[in-house]
């Protein structure tokens, strides 16, 4: 999985302009929590003042590193449980990509909030690819071939409200932004969920799963790459003690 994480659609660019704006000074550090392979960390460190970058896994923090903008000095690549997280800095953002579905939020949104400075937000980030011509086959793809044979989508901020763990102040979903992919890697990013890893899928079955992709996306392929698009979908607010 930690091989496959940087194969992920990348944030557009237009995403850390807004999260820069979100930080009202230019000079404070922003924390970025679940951040993996510091997709958000590695790009975002050069318009702010520094980030701590905290992740749970010593392996994806180890790859990160590697990555383009991993040895920038503002980076503090941190290696804890976020719900263990001690500091004494205080932080003008949090962020969170894709991660926070995976914490206690009893125990870090009250967290969040005594690490933010005044007037500080949490930044709520997810990125998708726009509409394909094989979305329907790659849904039932993943249907037959997931691990995870129990989930039941939820709105993720709609149960942070509900359970008075945040407060809404503003959303912005960026515009498409078209990058290519080679098919191998296309297919191989899928491996980076943990729904489709390969340590938890059955023997055998990724191999059927990449032939399948295979199979569908190739018609739409030129050269061995494909064309995607990655938006970024962003909810900032206050985190709240619930």
């Amino acid at each position: 999985m930690v091989d496959a994480y940087p194969l992920r659609w990348p944030y557009p660019p237009e995403m850390f302009q807004v999260l820069a704006d979100l930080v009202i000074d230019p000079a404070a550090i922003v924390l970025d929590v679940g951040t993996g392979t510091g997709d958000i960390a590695r790009p975002l460190v050069a318009g702010v003042g520094g980030v701590d970058a905290v992740d749970v896994s010593a392996r994806m923090l180890a790859r990160a590193r590697t990555l383009p903008g991993g040895d920038h000095p503002g980076l503090r690549w941190i290696e804890s449980r976020v719900e263990d997280f001690a500091t004494e800095a205080q932080y003008s953002l949090v962020t969170a990509g894709e991660s926070l579905h995976w914490m206690n939020w009893e125990k870090v949104m009250p967290r969040f909030r005594e690490l933010l400075a005044p007037r500080g937000m949490l930044a709520i980030v997810q990125r998708s690819e726009g509409p394909t011509p094989w979305r329907e086959g790659l849904a039932e793809l993943i249907a037959i071939y997931s691990t995870v044979r129990n989930y039941e989508p939820f709105d993720l901020i709609a149960e942070l409200e509900r359970r008075s763990l945040f407060e809404v102040k503003g959303r912005h979903e960026t515009t498409p932004v078209p990058f290519q992919q080679s098919l191998a890697d296309y297919i191989e990013s899928f491996h980076s969920r943990s729904s489709l890893s390969r340590e938890t899928m059955p023997p055998g079955t990724a191999d059927a799963f990449d032939s399948g992709l295979r199979a569908l996306v190739e018609p739409w392929s030129e050269d061995g790459d494909v064309v995607l698009q990655t938006m970024g979908d962003m909810v900032w607010g206050v985190p709240l003690a619930g």
